[in-house]
């Protein structure tokens, strides 16, 4: 199923609702040159290189968010559903990133060594304090767009044409994978679960860091096609 079908098919949930929200963050996602240029073969490795040692460091701080927020589901079924969609996503990315890093030249030691970008900083920071602090249904809409961008990115990008000799196809056969996608269902559908149990303002909080978590999706490969280091 397409990414965007989806939202379709939600109409009238909180999270179509906040998808509808996002709508000119992803307009503004969907034009960053290190989408298109990974699109159609032409990045330079050296950004994508960046990039994977960056999402690498992400990976990391990410699985610690998604093992919080299942420990603070209501029940069991819950607890148990979303770790399995997290595992999913997890397990998929992490292969992703082995193959890579070995592709592009990069050592476990530059993984070990390398700091994380401004923005990289910022997101997994955010997350992780939301995580921590926030009740369950404010913190699992926060790690949601890292599900549902990718997916739609994926999607997106799998149905244009091939190009032959691609080096980041394997990067959009992974997140254009029925297995991420069903991942990413799952987190959808809990998500819908925890707000119609939530108050208004915990919806409106879950609202709030959906968007912010949106807006740091952008900043994070915005700041990898830019190869952002820190400034002093």
């Amino acid at each position: 199923m397409d990414a965007s079908k989806q939202s379709t098919e939600l109409t009238g949930s909180f999270t179509a609702a906040a998808w509808d929200r996002i709508a000119p963050i992803m307009a503004e996602i969907e034009a960053l040159p290190l989408l298109q240029r990974l699109s159609d073969g032409t990045l330079p490795p050296e950004v994508f290189r960046h990039y994977i040692l960056q999402d690498a460091l992400y990976l990391k701080h990410y699985a610690r968010c998604l093992a919080i927020v299942a420990a603070k589901a209501p029940d069991n079924a819950q607890v148990l559903r979303f770790l399995g969609s997290a595992q999913k996503a997890i397990t998929v990315e992490q292969g992703l990133h082995a193959g890579f890093l070995t592709q592009f030249g990069i050592t476990s030691a530059d993984v070990k060594s390398a700091e994380p970008s401004p923005a990289g900083f910022a997101y997994t920071n955010f997350l992780l304090a939301t995580a921590y602090h926030s009740s369950y249904a404010v913190a699992l809409s926060s790690i949601l767009p890292c599900f549902w961008i990718y997916w739609h990115v994926g999607e997106a990008i799998k149905n244009r044409p091939a190009i032959e000799g691609n080096a980041f196809q394997a990067w959009i056969n992974t997140y254009g994978d029925p297995q991420f996608a069903a991942g990413a269902r799952e987190v959808i559908a809990l998500t819908d679960i925890a707000a119609r149990a939530a108050s208004p303002v915990e919806r409106a909080q879950m609202t709030d860091v959906f968007v912010r978590a949106s807006q740091y999706e952008w900043m994070f490969w915005d700041s990898a096609w830019r190869l952002e280091t820190w400034p002093v």
